[in-house]
């Protein structure tokens, strides 16, 4: 993904128009705007990531930011959020693993009672308990494989595609402001480019700030997820410093707490699989392995 934009940046550095940039580098469309096809783009880089590059080539063209520079910084974000999202992958892979793992318990049970000798399919067709042990182990096996698969998606954590990362959006509003736009503006210009909720919400706040409103009530009721951008740009709009330092540290803040939560949701994966395990693996395996494996055995023995 990141050598696609940086081959275009690389075209845009030696003076080549942002629609050849596009078209050499990637071989898709823009838009009347000057921005790329974002369907286009989207099977190339990912619909996440092509919302954000299309988001920072219309800031770039609204504001007169440097198109190379912002594409790069943009580049840059998606890529370390892409490390973030393998850091995680890779922390829950055990655990993962663990899970997939005991899911065969069960069967390695059947099996190796028909190593034995026993008849486990006609015990467990008979209509006896040994059916019955049969249905009831299936139920508690598949009720800990769609637990087990659902904390396994908490743990993940994804984010949801049709809005840009925040770290994104941190590096379109230092790009918006250091091409010389204030605070409101740059937060209005960055909205109508991110789009979604988070653009909405921008908007929303920079309108309150060009009527007048303080800075806390103009982010009332924004999501929580929006609150980095509120507390990087607090300073520059209060006491006029500037925000480019405060927006780095921003970004570089999330991308730490991102790593740790990753860390973090590893190690409670770990544990709280182990409340499948006890209470819905172990009976399955108790029913499906070794209930039918008794009952055939017992049966074979009195028959005898």
């Amino acid at each position: 993904m990141r050598v696609v934009v940086l081959q275009v940046v690389a075209l845009l550095r030696a003076g080549v128009a942002p629609a050849t940039a596009w078209a050499r580098a990637a071989g898709i469309p823009v838009d009347p705007t000057g921005a790329p096809d974002g369907e286009a783009l989207g099977p190339l880089l990912g619909p996440g990531n092509a919302r954000a590059v299309v988001a920072a080539n219309r800031l770039a063209l609204d504001v007169g930011a440097p198109l190379g520079r912002v594409l790069e910084s943009v580049a840059d974000s998606l890529v370390r959020e892409a490390e973030a999202r393998a850091e995680r992958d890779a922390a829950i892979a055990g655990p993962r693993t663990t899970a997939r793992v005991i899911l065969w318990l069960p069967a390695a049970g059947a099996g190796l009672g028909w190593l034995l000798g026993a008849d486990m399919v006609g015990v467990a067709t008979d209509g006896g308990l040994g059916t019955v042990a049969t249905v009831l182990g299936t139920a508690f096996l598949f009720a800990g494989r769609t637990w087990s698969a659902r904390l396994v998606a908490q743990a993940r954590d994804r984010p949801r595609d049709r809005e840009i990362d925040v770290r994104v959006v941190l590096d379109l509003l230092a790009a918006a402001l250091g091409a010389g736009a204030g605070v409101p503006r740059a937060l209005g210009a960055v909205g109508h480019a991110a789009g979604g909720n988070h653009g909405t919400a921008l908007r929303a706040a920079a309108d309150a700030l060009v009527l007048g409103a303080g800075w806390e009530q103009a982010w009332a009721g924004t999501s929580e997820v929006l609150a980095p951008v509120r507390r990087a740009l607090r300073s520059a709009w209060i006491d006029g410093a500037a925000p480019g330092a405060a927006l780095r540290a921003a970004g570089e803040e999330l991308r730490r707490d991102r790593s740790a939560a990753a860390r973090t949701a590893a190690a409670r994966l770990g544990v709280r699989l182990v409340l499948p395990l006890g209470c819905c693996y172990l009976p399955a395996f108790v029913l499906v392995g070794i209930v039918p494996v008794l009952l055939a055995l017992g049966t074979d023995l009195f028959a005898a």
